[in-house]
C-alpha cells in the first residue's frame, strides 16, 4: 500500500493515538485548571473530526502535516480500519457534549465527571492502544 494512502476506510495507526493523546491532554488541563472552555473546545474538535471523517479531521491534519514529517519522514507503514476510532470519537463527542452542557448549566460535578471519563479512556487508548470505543464498535458490528 502507498505510504501516503489514507482513505475514508483506513488510517495510519498513529493518528488515533495522537488524537487520543491530545484529547486526554486538553480535557485533563481543563479539569486541573478549572477551564470548561477546554472541554467545549475538545468537544468541538471531536464533533468536527467525526463529521468530517479521518482524512480532513483537524487533529489528523495536525499530525500528518506537522508531527508525522518529523517522526515518520517516509510516511506511515501500518494502517488500521478507520471506523472503530471514528466510532470512539463519536462516543467521546457525546460525553464531552454532555460535559460541556453540564458545565455551562452549572452542574460542575457531573460535567467534570463526564470529562474525566473521557480523559481516562483517551489516556488508556493513547498509552496502551486499548481503545474501549473501538472494542465496543467491533463487538457491535460482529454481533
Amino acid at each position: 500500500m502507498n505510504p501516503e494512502a489514507s482513505t475514508e476506510s483506513t488510517v495510519d495507526v498513529n493518528v488515533p493515538r495522537f488524537n487520543q493523546a491530545i484529547v486526554a491532554l486538553l480535557t485533563a488541563l481543563g479539569f486541573v485548571f478549572g477551564q470548561p472552555w477546554l472541554v467545549v473546545a475538545t468537544f468541538a474538535i471531536l464533533a468536527v473530526s467525526w463529521a468530517a471523517g479521518p482524512t480532513i479531521a483537524p487533529l489528523t491534519q495536525l499530525y500528518t502535516r506537522v508531527v508525522r514529517p518529523r517522526v515518520q519522514p517516509d510516511g506511515p507503514t501500518e494502517f488500521e480500519p478507520a471506523a472503530p476510532p471514528r466510532f470512539a470519537q463519536l462516543i467521546g463527542a457525546v460525553f464531552l457534549g454532555g460535559a460541556s452542557f453540564a458545565l455551562v448549566a452549572g452542574w460542575e460535578t457531573f460535567g467534570w465527571a463526564l470529562t474525566l471519563v473521557v480523559t481516562a479512556l483517551a489516556t488508556l487508548a493513547a498509552a496502551t492502544r486499548i481503545c474501549i470505543g473501538c472494542i465496543l464498535y467491533e463487538r457491535a458490528v460482529i454481533r
